[in-house]
């Protein structure tokens, strides 16, 4: 009797004992499944979502200017800066140029002070909620206006796309900053969802070249930053389709199809390309799409063609059988052009890519946030 009662105890002991590790196993799958998932933090910095620490060589009372923003540009009436008889959209005619530039540069230069602004008050240490209110004071400005609502045509259209994912992103960056008038916040989230839906109904509307190039990744990076900042989730996925549509158009050879028709500007437009579709990338990763590993990790193709070209154009101009158009100055890409590689090599570093940015460093772009440097690096 005993010894039968002590194989039944062992009996259940020995059961017990494989459903206990049965149970460990199967919850260090899920913890594994779990942080295979989950976003990887960036290096050094901490990307859009959460501001970056500031580190001790940084100021603790950053500078930036919190004048009155400008007056609210609501309506934008403007046409392409490019010959309309050009096919290739590479030609530039200068008097469109110089009325396209004026009737932009009020919205170029709240895009950039805003963006300094937000980054003055994630470098600063501690928070200096004086940024953030400050930040938030521009943003209502402009919402209380109902900014960018009205645009007259479809290079307007496209500015709106350009413009909204930086002003999104500058709001990311100090919306949980202690202190912050609700009233204000809702009423600058309101706005900047209006303006997310303007760009992403402005492209579903839109049957030519434009709803498939850089024109598409740029609304779709404003779509999502706009998605992310207001929890629409609508527009967080219309703007990783976006991106996607492109993705799925690079090719083996790392080049995007649309942007090779620009002839003598084809390098410059895949680098402009790069831009928002490697922002997108990020934001989308916080939402737990991995765009980076989408056909057969495409992007990672297309950095590799665009860091090549900047000092070597060649490949290119056989592409396109057109002499690329040199950088202007002293004829290297310009630091605000490489704002967005600060971004991918947080994620994927190169040598190559650390040896051009080293030098430059912080780089700095208004339409993805300002300061990637301070941003992805922790550093300025």
């Amino acid at each position: 009797m005993k010894g039968t009662l002590g194989l039944s105890v062992r009996r259940a002991a020995f059961r017990n004992h494989h459903v206990l590790a049965r149970n460990l196993l199967a919850t260090s799958a899920l913890f594994g499944m779990l942080a295979m998932a989950a976003p990887a933090a960036a290096q050094g910095g901490t990307g859009y979502l959460v501001p970056a620490p500031a580190p001790d060589n940084l100021q603790k009372t950053p500078r930036y200017d919190c004048d009155t923003p400008g007056e609210p540009l609501v309506s934008l009436d403007v046409k392409s800066k490019y010959k309309q008889d050009d096919a290739s959209r590479s030609t530039i005619d200068e008097d469109a140029e110089e009325d396209y530039s004026e009737a932009v540069e009020p919205l170029r230069d709240y895009g950039k002070a805003l963006v300094k602004i937000s980054n003055a008050y994630v470098k600063s240490s501690p928070k200096n909620t004086a940024a953030s209110a400050c930040a938030l004071t521009w943003l209502d400005s402009w919402a209380k206006a109902n900014a960018l609502t009205d645009m007259r045509t479809r290079q307007a259209s496209h500015n709106q796309g350009q413009a909204v994912g930086g002003i999104a992103l500058a709001y990311l960056q100090i919306r949980h900053a202690p202190g912050l008038p609700n009233e204000q916040k809702k009423r600058v989230e309101a706005w900047l969802n209006t303006l997310g839906h303007q760009v992403a109904d402005a492209m579903d509307k839109n049957n030519g070249v434009s709803s498939r190039n850089n024109h598409r990744y740029w609304n779709g990076l404003s779509a999502i930053a706009a998605g992310i900042a207001t929890g629409d989730q609508k527009l967080i996925k219309w703007g990783a389709e976006s991106a996607r549509i492109g993705i799925r158009q690079i090719t083996k050879d790392g080049t995007l199809p649309l942007e090779l028709k620009r002839a003598k500007r084809a390098r410059d437009y895949h680098n402009f390309a790069a831009e928002p579709l490697i922002a997108t990338a990020e934001l989308a990763r916080t939402q737990g799409i991995d765009l980076y590993a989408e056909n057969d990790k495409a992007l990672s193709r297309l950095v590799n063609r665009v860091v090549e070209s900047f000092t070597d154009p060649s490949f290119f101009e056989k592409a396109t059988g057109s002499k690329q158009e040199p950088y202007s100055g002293d004829g290297t890409v310009p630091d605000s052009r490489i704002a967005w590689l600060e971004i991918y090599q947080s994620r994927f570093p190169s040598e190559k890519a650390e040896a051009l940015l080293a030098s430059r460093r912080p780089v700095a772009s208004s339409g993805i946030g300002g300061n990637t440097t301070l941003l992805f690096r922790g550093k300025d």
